[in-house]
């Protein structure tokens, strides 16, 4: 039988050897010198993009660096810089018209909404009659009728009223003492409603009320009647003292003395 032999493993100098042998290679690969054609398409390059940005790789200039990068020596020692220059300026030209597309597609869409909403035809709008300002349920205007069908019948009618100055009548509505209605209209509470025509008119303090006028001696009830009893009791005195005087002149025509 022959003897089977082991491969050989290779010790730290053939590696040592075969690495030194790889860098002299790729070194005599690129030993040229540089290439006046880099340094132009170099400074062109960031010219364009510090003053562009991205949208520096549609630059029609940006063609000019290209070309000086493909005619960079395939020796000289800037080829693996122009190469990597390349690529990078192929990628930026495939995500600036891939934004361009998003963009496309965004102004597209708007352009769609605008059109939509552009169809509504302004005659039939401006036909239609003005609604005004949204009627507040508990403000001026609103329906008692409605704010008690709501409620409950939490306002219950009260006093009639008369505001001066306006000359407006109407009944005065106050809120039911109850806490339901006081959880329904808390708003009311301390208040009450002055109602015109089945409208609210205004809501004011229940110190705010307008109250008529009273007439002098209104309030006194009992003036009258006194003043009554004095007249009754001058018009006594009156013809008490007519009753005395006629007395004493009877008297002294008489001779005697008077009463």
């Amino acid at each position: 039988m022959d003897d089977l032999t082991a491969p050989s493993i290779p010790s730290s100098r053939t590696r040592l050897a075969a690495c030194i042998v790889a860098l002299a290679a790729a070194c005599a690969r690129y030993s040229g010198p540089p290439d006046p054609g880099f340094a132009k398409a170099r400074d062109l390059y960031q010219q364009l993009y510090v003053t562009e940005l991205d949208e520096a790789y549609f630059d029609p200039r940006m063609n000019e660096v290209v070309s000086l990068l493909q005619n960079v020596h395939q020796r000289s020692v800037d080829a693996p810089s122009a190469q990597a220059l390349l690529h990078a300026i192929e990628h930026g030209r495939e995500e600036l018209a891939k934004a361009h597309a998003d963009r496309e597609k965004l102004r597209e869409a708007a352009a769609e909404l605008v059109a939509t909403r552009t169809n509504i035809d302004p005659a039939s709008v401006l036909e239609q009659p003005d609604a005004g300002p949204v009627q507040d349920p508990y403000g001026p205007g609103a329906s008692i009728e409605q704010i008690n069908r709501d409620s409950g019948g939490c306002l219950v009618s009260s006093e009639p009223y008369h505001e001066t100055g306006t000359n407006r009548t109407g009944t005065v509505y106050r809120m039911a003492p109850n806490p339901v209605c006081r959880d329904k209209l808390p708003g009311f509470v301390g208040q009450v409603v002055m109602v015109s025509d089945g409208k609210m008119y205004r809501r004011v303090l229940e110190s705010e009320v307008p109250r008529p006028v009273q007439a002098a001696g209104a309030g006194a009830p009992d003036g009258g009647a006194a003043a009554r009893d004095g007249g009754a009791a001058d018009s006594l005195r009156s013809a008490r003292s007519s009753g005395v005087a006629a007395a004493s002149t009877r008297g002294a025509a008489d001779g005697g003395p008077g009463e």
